[in-house]
């Protein structure tokens, strides 16, 4: 009886299917690589995002049919090197700059538009860079709702304050050189 699986599994066939690949993800927490990549998947957002969870090269268009929260666009981003499409580019986002910055990073179908809030803690350092790569994946307004600090060099600081819209939480810069 195998009660827990860690190793890495290799998919070889080239006709999975979303049910397939959240059943093996739930069976391992071992990376999965699939010998064809490039399959489409479509679905909700939270089967995709399940079933890419644990998939380290999947290269196909993946399209999410429902609306998606921060967590599942995360993996559905981090899960594919595809062209992502999604039910809506106007939703809200809101968690940690590393969490956003995640589920921003993906190559979606349309520009991203939805307002993003950073909820870092009070004692999260982060880098000026990370807010203008959020800034340039989404035209919708950042919010910073606690007091976080900013590191980067003088311009990398200006150029995260002028992509912050709002300021709740107190954001403070630190220049480095």
């Amino acid at each position: 009886t195998v009660t827990t699986h860690t190793g890495t599994v290799g998919i070889t066939n080239g006709d999975y299917t979303l049910s397939e690949l959240i059943t093996i993800n739930n069976a391992t927490s071992g990376a999965i690589t699939l010998t064809t990549p490039n399959v489409a998947l479509s679905g909700e957002a939270a089967e995709v995002a399940a079933a890419l969870d644990g998939v380290i090269n999947h290269s196909g268009t993946v399209a999410a049919t429902t609306t998606h929260n921060l967590a599942q666009l995360k993996s559905i981003s981090s899960g594919t090197s595809g062209t992502i499409t999604l039910n809506s580019y106007t939703e809200a986002l809101s968690g940690s700059t590393a969490d956003v910055k995640a589920a921003l990073s993906g190559t979606f179908a349309n520009p991203y538009t939805g307002t993003v809030t950073l909820s870092d803690s009070a004692t999260t350092n982060i880098t000026a860079t990370d807010i203008t790569d959020i800034n340039s994946s989404t035209s919708g307004a950042i919010t910073v709702s606690h007091a976080i600090d900013i590191n980067g060099s003088g311009a990398q600081v200006k150029a995260a304050f002028d992509a912050i819209d709002t300021n709740t939480g107190n954001a403070t810069a630190n220049i480095t050189g």
